[in-house]
């Protein structure tokens, strides 16, 4: 059976009351990147939340990942590398494209001596604009952003719902930790109220992306603010 550690409720990114936020970049990886990618996906105390299987967890794995969700002409997975303003990496989110067409899951995860300084909060934000507002992304119509969190993790749920995202039920997911399933709960950011937090805001889209290109650059970096 699967143990529930609760210590990591009050451990997990962003799960503290009054956290500082930092300015962040956002980049596509490179392959200097690929051995700290495989060190995310293999660190017990971030892996075991993951509930998605995106990053490679071995060198063996990462040149297909690299070659599959990089260089592919229309890859399925849009990962991003998140940087401090120096340009050190602290963690990495990615864009799955779901079975449906319309609805793109979304999955972060941060290094832990980075915890508690907003970026996992702020990247999804700032991804959540990049994935309703490009087109490449849509489809050429995006309707719902989902997530999916542990439900022993109540920190992960936390920050999905800072972000607008609304609970839409539960479920089961496969860990490469475990090599198993866990239990989930799964939320959603539709389309109309991404529109209404942005507007709210008083953000408008062309704020984030004023020309969206016609396909992805690889050499894309997003800017975040603090």
């Amino acid at each position: 059976m699967l143990e529930i550690d609760e210590s990591l409720q009050q451990t997990e990114p962003d799960s503290r009351e009054g956290s500082e936020s930092k300015p962040f970049l956002l980049r596509r990886p490179t392959h200097r990147d690929l051995p700290v990618l495989v060190s995310l996906a293999t660190t017990p105390v971030l892996a075991k939340n993951l509930c998605s299987n995106w990053l490679p967890t071995s060198p063996a794995s990462a040149k297909a990942w690299y070659e599959q969700s990089i260089e592919a002409s229309n890859p399925s997975d849009f990962p991003f590398i998140i940087t401090d303003m120096s340009g050190k990496m602290v963690g990495a989110i990615c864009l799955m494209l779901e079975s449906r067409a319309r609805e793109v899951e979304v999955s972060v995860m941060i290094k832990q001596d980075h915890w508690h300084h907003g970026y996992a909060t702020r990247a999804i934000q700032a991804v959540a604009d990049f994935a309703f507002s490009n087109p490449t992304m849509n489809r050429p119509t995006l309707d719902a952003l989902v997530a999916r969190c542990r439900v022993s993790c109540g920190a992960s749920r936390r920050v999905v719902e800072k972000c607008g995202f609304q609970y839409s039920g539960t479920g089961m997911a496969h860990s490469q930790h475990y090599n198993g399933m866990i239990p989930i709960d799964r939320y959603s950011l539709d389309r109309g109220v991404w529109k209404a937090i942005r507007s709210w805001s008083g953000m408008g889209q062309s704020d984030f992306w004023p020309h969206p290109p016609a396909r992805t650059p690889r050499n894309f970096d997003l800017r975040g603010a603090a």
